[in-house]
């Protein structure tokens, strides 16, 4: 037999990287043709210009760093409410069954809605934006971890009984494992909407973070800062993502290695 070759040579990568150059070019000439009028997107060699002002200055450091925290914050809080929920939900699959259209419903439900709510029990701060954004995450948490511990095959529990491993022990050997892949896709669903969450709240009722500088840019017609703000919320976006692959990779490793 005869191995197949893709008739395109380069990698992933690569490809990936000449198209973004691409982009790049194409948007340069359409903003200094006039194509496009600056106030709607600045051209890519002034964004960059203006993304190392504010990075040289220190400028972006206070929002970068308050952004980061509110998002590790939001997720961690929806990881650590939405896995025990959704195990429970699976081992109370009747309870599971009668609250699942809700959980769907909610799943579909903009919750920034309720930030008016929010503000006037906690006032202005990162306490409001925090359960927003972790409100947003949750809901992918519980459901991806209840349907992946309800796809657990029956045939682990009776080897892992066989074997005596019961508890914790089977738990973090033999469901957890098995159950590992969906469970960090609902993360990776997590980290998208509480992101999201973050930022829409910070342009909304932020007076710091990134989404806060992107409103106030955008205001005063800045456009230039605007879109490297952008360009920094990308970044940072692509960096966490990364990192959570990551530690999907490794942790399932491990467990594969125990």
């Amino acid at each position: 037999m005869h191995k197949q070759t893709s008739w395109w040579p380069l990698r992933p990568g690569w490809t990936i990287a000449i198209l973004v150059l691409g982009f790049l070019v194409l948007t340069e000439l359409i903003t200094r043709l006039g194509l496009v009028p600056a106030i709607i997107v600045a051209p890519p060699t002034k964004v960059a210009q203006a993304l190392w002002h504010i990075v040289a200055s220190g400028e972006v450091f206070p929002d970068f760093w308050r952004t980061t925290w509110e998002v590790i914050v939001s997720v961690l809080l929806a990881i650590a409410v939405g896995v025990p929920i959704g195990f429970g939900l699976w081992r109370a699959p009747l309870i599971g069954r009668v609250l699942e259209p809700y959980l769907v419903g909610t799943y579909a439900m903009p919750l920034v809605l309720f930030y008016p709510f929010l503000l006037v029990a906690f006032g202005l701060g990162a306490v409001p934006i925090i359960i927003i954004a972790a409100s947003m995450g949750v809901i992918p948490v519980i459901l991806n971890s209840w349907a992946a511990f309800r796809e657990v095959p029956d045939i682990y529990f009776r080897v892992s009984h066989s074997f005596r491993c019961t508890g914790v022990r089977r738990f973090r050997r033999v469901i957890f494992p098995a159950a590992a892949p969906m469970i960090f896709a609902g993360f990776k669903l997590c980290l998208i909407y509480s992101f999201v969450g973050v930022i829409v709240m910070e342009f909304m009722i932020g007076n710091i973070g990134l989404g806060f500088r992107v409103a106030y840019d955008y205001d005063g017609f800045k456009i230039d800062e605007m879109y490297a703000y952008v360009t920094i919320i990308i970044a940072l976006a692509a960096v966490v993502t990364t990192i959570l692959t990551r530690t999907e990779t490794r942790i399932r490793r491990e467990t594969d290695d125990a």
